[in-house]
C-alpha cells in the first residue's frame, strides 16, 4: 500500500512539472539576416527561443535548422553554422522539434570574382578632365555585387591626376566607382583600381596641346581652346556645308 502511494505521488509530482514547463511561442535570432562576403566565409546563426511571456527557454527543447539551397551555403543542421558556398541567396529554415514553431532566415552570399572596367585605355590632353571612367566588382557569376565599391589611385599623378566622385547614375544595386582624371604633363602612366585582393589598371597617355599625335596613321586635330572646334572638327564641319549647298541646288 505504502509503495503504492509512493508510486501515485511521484507520478502526480512529474505530471505537476510537465504542466509547469513554458511554452515556446517564437524564436528570435541575433540578426534578420547573415551576409557572407568571400568564399569560405563562417558564421552562425544564433537564437533565443521565448515563451509566452517573452522570456527565454534553455531547457528541453530541440532545435533543428535546414537550407533552402545546399549550393550556396553549407549549414550545420544541429549548430546553425553557415559556410559561403557561391554567390546567391538562400533561406535557413529553423524549427523546434515537437512544436509548430519556425523561422526563416534569409542568407546571402557575395563572393568577389573580378573587376571590370568601363576603359580598357585612354588618350588625354594636358589639363583635359574626363568624368566617365569607371570600375565594379563582379562575382563568379558575373553579376554587380551590391556595396562593394572598388577605389583608385594614379600610378604617376604628375601625369594625371586621379579623385573619386559619386557614381551619377547613383543605383544601389550597381556600385560602380568612378573617377576624375585630369591631364597633367605630358606621359605615359596608369591608373589602379583595387578591391581587396582583386586589382586592374588603365593605360593612360597624356599630350601637350602642340604635340603631334598620330592615332592609326591618322593624324589628330590640336586640342582645341574652351569654347571652340579643333582644326579637324572646322574641317569637316566646312565640307558638310559645301555638301549641302550642293543638295540645295
Amino acid at each position: 500500500m505504502k509503495a503504492t502511494m509512493a508510486l501515485v505521488l511521484i507520478l502526480l509530482v512529474a505530471l505537476f512539472a510537465l504542466g509547469c514547463s513554458p511554452t515556446p511561442v517564437e524564436i528570435k535570432t541575433e540578426k534578420e539576416h547573415y551576409i557572407l562576403d568571400e568564399a569560405g566565409a563562417k558564421d552562425q546563426i544564433k537564437i533565443s527561443i521565448l515563451d509566452a511571456d517573452g522570456e527565454k527557454i534553455t531547457e528541453g527543447l530541440e532545435v533543428v535548422y535546414f537550407s533552402t539551397d545546399t549550393k550556396i551555403i553549407r549549414l550545420g543542421q544541429q549548430d546553425g553554422t553557415i559556410e559561403a558556398k557561391a554567390s546567391g541567396e538562400a533561406n535557413v529554415e529553423i524549427e523546434v522539434v515537437g512544436t509548430e514553431i519556425k523561422l526563416d532566415v534569409p542568407v546571402r552570399v557575395k563572393i568577389p570574382s573580378a573587376i571590370e572596367l568601363s576603359h580598357e585605355k585612354l588618350r588625354l590632353w594636358t589639363g583635359q578632365v574626363k568624368e566617365n571612367v569607371c570600375s565594379w566588382v563582379q562575382s563568379e557569376k558575373g553579376a554587380y555585387i551590391e556595396g562593394m565599391v572598388p577605389e583608385w589611385a594614379s600610378e604617376d599623378p604628375t601625369v594625371v591626376s586621379v579623385e573619386q566622385i559619386q557614381d551619377p547614375a547613383n543605383d544601389p544595386k550597381r556600385n560602380r566607382a568612378y573617377v576624375k582624371l585630369v591631364g597633367k604633363k605630358s606621359g605615359d602612366t596608369y591608373i589602379l583600381t583595387s578591391y581587396r585582393h582583386l586589382s586592374r589598371s588603365i593605360r593612360v597617355r597624356v599630350y601637350d596641346e602642340d604635340e603631334e599625335v598620330t592615332l592609326a596613321g591618322q593624324r589628330l586635330g590640336k586640342k582645341a581652346p574652351e569654347g571652340e572646334e579643333g582644326e579637324e572638327v572646322k574641317k569637316e564641319s566646312k565640307d558638310k556645308k559645301k555638301k549641302w549647298k550642293k543638295k540645295d541646288k
